[in-house]
């Protein structure tokens, strides 16, 4: 079918095809280009700009443009600017211009221009400077509302915005009610230094001293609640004392609660000053693994239940077995981000560990028609088959033209050829950010064409349009993962899971901790691994090599997994967070079924990292046509740690 639509889309373009240069003349192009860039990014431009000449009606012109510009930009002609700037809206490279040129423009306080060329930005300094032009061309209209925005925030903002501040003051805009809310957001947001900053700016000598409080009661709460000033039972005395609880609760959650019961009998707190209490002090017994956290989590108001109380009632209740709480926890749908699916999981868990198995059933059977993990899990629980409900994206050749016309994905493509792949990806993240969710399905698809399958990835996360398996789970380097799924003795799929978890197939991926490659192994694991396998890496950077990188974490992977008896649970979340990590993280007398034991794991990011391997795993099997392992059988009970139990 996809080369169905290929061979369409060559026929439906044949007309923007026929005015592109034949392939041996792109080639050449290209080749050139690469000569002119190397000589422009490194101070040759005379020899750039007769490299270039000839080239201007190559895709990748505009970069030669782009340098040209940026190296004149402080003496450059404001209309050879603005030629670029519209010639190449909304491209990349027009978007970085416009962010330096209005920077420079803001420098020079050339603010008419400023004005001219200003589109809304992301960057607040910018956004300040634009209000500072429209205060200093007399365009104050709306100036107050639009600046209440950047005031109202809890961290300091950049100097570019103490212009747009200092003239809220002088023309008495900026009242004690707005620097008292501000005060707020910066104590909320742990910024005290910054509350202090304001506090000194308050006119009024009463609300400089509760304001001074306040401040007191964020850094040492306790003691300051013994202070005289709390002897007066007032609004802001008791929105005080609400702070300081939940600052004692962040460290000491069983302290937090005496002194609430203390705080309750001199002041009368309003319904939603013990609403949020309650929810401060049940999200505080959690994270600390309190004796009480259930019954405090219990506590919280339905009124107050957020997206935190939600995530912890879960993983809590699954953790202590408190079946009978977690029906009534989920007997309605999540108000926050937890998976609906996993929420109706747990109950259907919950109400099966009650022994109400009919009901249980029910739940299980919607469940099992989904393709997911927990849609899975309950396809186990009643011995179905799983369904995959592959649903290919098929474009029509009209829109694979339209898309693959795009400028950006033209220059993206043009930079994939030239192997430049991080300007190719900031073309195309530049490019995506201006698609509807179908533009988007049509863009995967089109680059899923072009090899380019973790960019193809990318933006059917971003379209949240999950049901074409071919793309999300592409079969890259079949015959490399072949050879080493035969040599460690490892399912190919449960390899591919690994990669497709890890990097989405991007091979030059780089984490932010400095992990490398497909299977992103970090440089010590890397070399530890491959010393003990008697394999050569010169350097790190040969983790970039998938062959190289394929054949050590091939070899840690089947390391982990003999360390932990073949658990492919346990050794997911070791190569995710560390086999110490995991060791600690092993029952102390009993077995616990894998599925809880994986919802219970401390860290989110591990947690996630363990049903998507398992569930990549699964779908994996699946595009390689091989039988399907459930994940009962995948997802073996965990055994307590430093015994030979049998679960």
């Amino acid at each position: 079918m996809k080369a169905f639509l290929l061979l369409c889309l060559s026929l439906v373009a044949t007309p923007v095809l026929a005015q592109s240069p034949p392939e041996d003349r792109l080639s050449a192009d290209r080749k050139q280009f690469k000569l002119a860039y190397k000589a422009l990014t490194t101070g040759r431009r005379e020899k750039a700009k007769k490299l270039i000449t000839g080239l201007e009606d190559y895709p990748l012109y505009s970069y030669y443009r782009y340098f040209e510009l940026k190296r004149r930009l402080p003496n450059a002609d404001k209309d050879l600017i603005r030629d670029f700037l519209a010639a190449y809206d909304e491209s990349f490279l027009a978007t970085r211009l416009r962010r330096d040129w209005l920077k420079h423009l803001s420098r020079t306080k050339q603010w008419e221009a400023y004005l001219h060329d200003y589109r809304p930005q992301r960057n607040t300094a910018l956004k300040c400077a634009q209000l500072t032009a429209r205060i200093a061309t007399g365009a104050t209209e709306g100036v107050l509302t639009d600046s209440r925005t950047l005031w109202l925030v809890g961290k300091s903002q950049p100097d570019a915005c103490d212009p747009v501040f200092d003239y809220l003051r002088t023309n008495n805009l900026l009242d004690s009610s707005l620097i008292w809310e501000r005060i707020r957001l910066a104590l909320d947001n742990n910024k005290p230094s910054l509350a202090n900053y304001l506090a000194r700016q308050l006119q009024d000598p009463d609300r400089k001293r509760s304001a001074n409080v306040w401040i007191s009661a964020h850094r040492a709460p306790a003691a300051t609640l013994r202070q005289p000033y709390f002897d007066r039972n007032h609004e802001l005395t008791r929105e005080i004392v609400v702070h300081a609880i939940r600052r004692v609760a962040a460290k000491d959650v069983g302290k937090a609660k005496k002194l609430w019961q203390a705080e309750q009998q001199r002041f009368d707190f309003s319904e939603d000053q013990i609403g949020r209490v309650k929810r401060h002090m049940g999200i505080a017994a959690a994270r600390q693994n309190h004796s009480a956290q259930i019954s405090m989590l219990d506590a919280v108001p339905e009124a107050f239940v957020n997206d935190n109380v939600e995530k912890y009632r879960l993983r809590e209740a699954i953790r202590a077995n408190a079946w009978k709480e977690m029906v009534r926890w989920t007997e309605y749908a999540p108000r926050g981000t937890t998976s609906p699916l996993r929420w109706r999981y747990w109950r259907a868990r919950a109400l099966q560990a009650l022994e109400l198995e009919e009901q249980a059933r029910v739940i299980f059977a919607e469940l099992a028609k989904e393709r997911d993990y927990y849609g899975f899990l309950s396809a186990d629980h009643l011995q179905l088959d799983y369904q995959m409900n592959d649903r290919p994206i098929a474009p029509s050749a009209v829109e694979l033209s339209t898309m693959s016309s795009r400028p950006g994905l033209i220059r993206a493509r043009e930079l994939v050829a030239l192997d430049m792949p991080f300007k190719a990806r900031r073309e195309w993240g530049n490019e995506v950010n201006n698609l509807n969710t179908r533009q988007l399905e049509v863009a995967a698809f089109v680059v899923d064409s072009w090899g380019w399958h973790d960019r193809a990835i990318l933006a059917l996360g971003k379209a949240k349009s999950y049901d074409d398996l071919s793309i999300r789970f592409p079969l890259m380097h079949e015959n490399l993962i072949a050879k080493y799924a035969k040599k460690r003795n490892l399912p190919a799929a449960e390899i591919y899971s690994i990669i497709r978890t890890e990097s989405a197939f991007m091979i030059d991926a780089r984490s932010p901790a400095g992990a490398l490659g497909l299977m992103q192994l970090m440089p010590a694991t890397g070399r530890e691994t491959a010393r003990r396998i008697g394999a050569a890496l010169a350097n790190s950077r040969q983790l970039l090599d998938p062959a190289k990188n394929v054949m050590i974490g091939t070899a840690y992977l089947k390391q982990v997994l003999e360390r932990f008896s073949g658990s492919f649970s346990l050794a997911s979340a070791a190569y995710n967070a560390g086999p110490h990590r995991v060791q600690s993280w092993l029952p102390k007398s009993s077995c616990v079924p894998a599925d809880i034991w994986i919802d219970t794991i401390p860290f989110t990011e591990t947690r996630r990292y363990v049903r998507r391997a398992a569930f990549y795993a699964t779908l994996y099997q699946w595009r390689l046509k091989e039988h399907i392992k459930p994940l009962a059988a995948r997802l073996t009970d965990v055994v307590p740690r430093g015994t030979n139990l049998k679960c």
